[in-house]
């Protein structure tokens, strides 16, 4: 009987489980609630193998293998969860795992399969035991020599290198593998002894020893004695092996009969190589003390950095409610206006800033309560307060409920004050640039945003000022002697932009002269000065930005994480149902209740689809946007699905940028295209100019879509299926901006139109 011992937080599963393994009697099943438990059962009784659940309170599967390797122990592990994520089962097999099984699926079948691994992995572990016994003898006996034992291949490099060289040499283990050992031997010896090992390859010495110095890691030379034996053919050998021993004594032996002065010289200079070794390690340990203190003093600033990030963001962060009431007002908003939080909470926008109600703000908000991520436009804020003018620029996004349930927006505020004052006072400087050199001069020595000067034809840089220079870290004179593309990250993209002479750039990658780089936001503006076509550009960095978008993306890790949690339990738990509406099955029982049994089941097969169909989605809004090839991305997944169905794709090297579940975009709207085009026996991916933005269509020939149904299918528990393909696939493109609607025309096919805004997209050639 093969002794196991299963672990898993869910006391119905652990029964069944073992209903299932000894009801044949070829196993006994020790059952535990928790690792600990379990590891308590492991130091009193012996067991043959392991089961483990992965996800547990306290000691999780993984954390439970790790205790259990590093305690020394081989025994068979079986990795036995509902959580099938390929970064899973990954660790699980690094971590020491022999085996990994998925919970869900026939009862039956899933326990049928476990009991087989079982098996095979205690028999695999038995014969590995034998062999490992087997070969720990052997290698006790090899590695253990006091000898330097090496095997050379029939090119003369080393294969195997015994650990005593390690300790004779003093170079690392395995360092030399690889190395032609003719290379370490004295200059002087080296002629000889490769006669010598000519001769051993050659079968014609057969034990003769050498005697030669031999470099050690520390440079000096070690004399030593060698003995070679051709074992070229010999299987598990297949190359020639050298025994060499250090025979220094012996040499120091002879050199102190052959000349005591010599050996009295030889020991003076040993007696400074030592002092002066000593000298070297204490210099060593200073420099590694002060390494030691640099390190703590660049965990304490990430500490602090990384506080800074989460906890004091120094962006303003606002949230509303549906009725935009005010229910979120950050630190860095009363910071900013001067208002405090207890003055904003449950009043309405307008009503606490009436002069935002002829505004765009209110429009855009209500977009986002939407669904829409929206930009709102340069937003002037007269603050009696402080008694000055600010400005503001915000994104809004829709706030969600944990139902997906849409209940207010939130807001991401900038202070663009400094900069519009610069845009204004750009626009207002380039007219008297023209005509007072003194003006210009003037505007380029405030302090203000990083300004440049800078020749559209040459790109060469012509002026700057102090915030410029202590931005990029070079000197004036430095950034005199250079061009602009110098100081962009992607030059090629700089060039192609400032082509088109462009008011802004929203986004552009810059590179310090420490060689950071940066995003930016530069504005321009162009005229002619002393007969010469200039450009001036105020960049702005925007890395401060970045880094509040890191901490909400950070946030929906976690939040992430809370929902597969929960949906682990849930499958657990069905798995468990269908486990015992399984048994109940087998029994005698009437048909009237075989057929609420088999009606049961599939109720709670659809309940586990329905569960199953957002783990697809369980990284969306994540990662980071990216710059994705349209055409590689939608035939990667038109290759997923099997039919006759032909796809062309019109869109050469065009990229778009946006989130990386670009590719389950294309999915869903394939499979709309193939569950209910009726008819449909080709789609086609094109693309077109719409002004300044891009558009995309993805047609197909079938039906099409009634009018009335256009907006609709967008909705959330639409269709047949799960009724969510097309709700997310909107969601995900709305991250960068990206819309999508039903635009073709009913009996003559479905075409959906993608709107790419300006910035988000590109062509590679």
């Amino acid at each position: 009987m093969i002794r196991v011992l299963y672990v898993d937080d869910e006391p119905a599963l652990l029964d069944l489980t073992r209903l299932f393994l000894e009801r044949d009697g070829e196993f006994g099943v020790d059952p535990a609630v928790s690792a600990e438990e379990a590891l308590c059962l492991l130091r009193d009784h012996h067991y043959d193998a392991i089961v483990s659940d992965y996800q547990m309170p306290g000691m999780n599967g993984i954390e439970f293998l790790q205790h259990v390797r590093q305690s020394g122990n081989t025994i068979p592990f079986i990795i036995f969860t509902g959580k099938g994520r390929e970064e899973i089962v990954i660790e699980a097999i690094n971590s020491g795992a022999d085996s990994y099984l998925q919970k869900g699926g026939n009862p039956r079948a899933q326990f049928a399969e476990l009991a087989l691994k079982i098996q095979q992995i205690v028999r695999r572990s038995c014969a590995e035991r034998a062999l490992r016994e087997a070969e720990a003898r052997y290698r006790a006996i090899f590695q253990n020599a006091s000898d330097i034992i090496r095997v050379l291949d029939r090119d003369g490099r080393i294969v195997y290198d015994s650990p005593s060289s390690s300790k004779i040499l003093g170079y690392p283990d395995g360092s030399l593998i690889g190395k032609n050992p003719l290379d370490y031997i004295h200059p002087d010896d080296r002629k000889r002894i490769t006669s010598d090992l000519e001769t051993v390859y050659s079968n014609e010495n057969r034990g003769m020893p050498s005697e030669f110095r031999i470099r050690k890691a520390d440079g000096g030379y070690l004399w030593v004695e060698s003995i070679a034996a051709n074992l070229i053919g010999i299987e598990g050998v297949d190359g020639v092996v050298t025994t060499t021993r250090p025979i220094a004594e012996r040499k120091a032996a002879e050199a102190q009969l052959n000349k005591k002065h010599e050996e009295l010289s030889a020991a003076f200079e040993q007696l400074t190589a030592t002092e002066e070794e000593l000298r070297q390690n204490y210099d060593e340990l200073a420099k590694s003390e002060h390494r030691l203190l640099e390190s703590e003093h660049k965990v304490r600033a990430s500490e602090a950095f990384l506080k800074c990030v989460i906890s004091d963001v120094r962006e303003g962060i606002t949230a509303l409610d549906t009725d935009l009431r005010y229910i979120l007002w950050n630190p860095f908003m009363e910071e900013l206006t001067g208002i405090p939080a207890a003055d904003v909470i449950g009043k309405r926008l307008t009503e606490r800033f009436p002069s935002l109600q002829d505004t765009d703000l209110p429009g855009l908000l209500g977009c986002a309560l939407a669904g829409e991520i929206t930009e709102t436009p340069d937003i002037p804020l007269d603050l009696s307060i402080k008694k000055k003018r600010i400005w503001v620029r915000g994104i809004a996004s829709p706030l969600y409920d944990p139902d997906g349930k849409i209940t207010g927006v939130i807001t991401v505020v900038q202070d663009i004050t400094a900069r519009k004052e610069m845009e204004l006072a750009l626009l207002a400087t380039a007219g008297k640039l023209r005509e007072s050199e003194k003006n210009y001069q003037n505007v380029f020595e405030a302090k203000n945003d990083p300004l440049c000067l800078v020749d559209t034809e040459t790109m060469a840089i012509l002026n700057l000022n102090q915030t410029a220079s202590e931005l990029y870290g070079y000197s004036r004179e430095e950034m005199m002697q250079m061009a602009l593309l110098d100081l962009s990250a992607e030059p090629e993209k700089t060039r192609e932009t400032l082509d088109r002479q462009v008011p802004r750039i929203a986004l552009q990658y810059h590179r310090k002269k420490d060689g950071t780089v940066f995003p930016a936001d530069i504005a321009l503006a162009w005229f002619t000065a002393k007969g010469r076509s200039v450009m001036i550009l105020s960049i702005r960095d925007l890395t401060g930005v970045q880094q509040t978008d890191d901490a909400l993306r950070i946030a929906n890790v976690k939040l992430n994480l809370l929902i597969g949690v929960t949906r682990h339990d849930v499958l657990n738990s069905l798995t468990v149902l269908l486990g015992y509406n399984t048994l109940i099955r087998e029994r005698d029982i009437d048909d009237a209740t075989r057929d609420l049994l088999e009606k049961q089941e599939k109720a709670l097969l659809a309940i586990r689809k329905q569960i199953e169909f957002t783990r697809a989605y369980d990284d969306l809004g994540v990662k980071s946007p990216l710059w994705q090839h349209v055409g590689n991305t939608a035939s990667r997944a038109y290759a997923q699905f099997i039919n006759t169905i032909s796809f062309t794709c019109e869109t050469g090297d065009l990229e778009i940028y946006a989130d990386p579940m670009l590719e389950k975009v294309f999915y869903n709207l394939f499979d709309n295209a193939f569950r209910y085009g009726d008819g449909v026996t080709k789609v086609r991916l094109s693309g077109a100019m719409d002004g300044t933005h891009l558009l995309l269509f993805f047609e197909d020939d079938g039906i099409g879509i009634m009018e009335n149904e256009k907006e609709r299918i967008f909705s959330r528990g639409v269709g047949k299926n799960t009724g969510l393909g097309l709700f997310l696939t909107r969601e995900i493109l709305a991250i960068t901006r990206i819309g999508i609607h039903e635009t073709g025309e009913y009996r003559k096919g479905a075409r959906f139109t993608l709107r790419v805004p300006r910035g988000a997209y590109r062509l590679t050639k």
